[in-house]
């Protein structure tokens, strides 16, 4: 919860173009994940949105899902074992 409040002091801009390896930061490629369908379960309206994960864990795993929406971020799935992008 405290890396959860850490982030939301953030600006947009912040988020969107940190790069550093302890917040693994970036954009879902669906197709190159376990869940090609990724966020179907949500109505329509919200597929023009790009998808987003970031790390909440000082380990590589654990990941939040989500959707960046104005200046706020909707958390769609919590992966505490980082499922979406299985290890190859």
């Amino acid at each position: 919860m405290d890396r959860l409040k850490g982030f939301s002091s953030w600006k947009v801009s912040e988020f969107t173009s940190n790069r550093s390896s302890a917040v693994r930061v970036h954009p879902i490629d669906w197709d190159k994940t376990a869940r090609p369908n990724g966020f179907a379960h949500l109505n329509e309206q919200y597929a023009i949105y790009t998808p987003w994960q970031f790390s909440i864990s000082a380990n590589q795993d654990g990941r939040v899902h989500g959707l960046l929406i104005d200046n706020c971020f909707y958390i769609v799935w919590l992966d505490h074992h980082h499922a979406v992008y299985p290890a190859t």
